[in-house]
């Protein structure tokens, strides 16, 4: 793996636990709404990177489903 391409890995990879870590913490119904769709964007980014950054963000466990389902 290049090193641009592990960079975008490790980068997506912080903003995804960032967001997990916030959202678990968070008890604000609108701040909630906001982490997902942050997450989805962090996710969807990834995605659109992904023949240029290798590898799927939802490949690597990651499941916006999972945080949707309590809003």
């Amino acid at each position: 793996m290049e090193p641009s391409h592990l960079n975008v890995n490790i980068l997506t990879h912080t903003a995804i636990a960032a967001l997990k870590n916030a959202y678990q913490e968070c008890t604000d119904k609108a701040a909630k709404e906001s982490i997902i769709t942050a997450f989805k964007a962090v996710i969807q980014l990834h995605n659109d990177l992904g023949s240029n950054a290798g590898g799927d963000a939802e490949d690597d466990g990651y499941d916006p489903g999972e945080y949707c389902a309590a809003v």
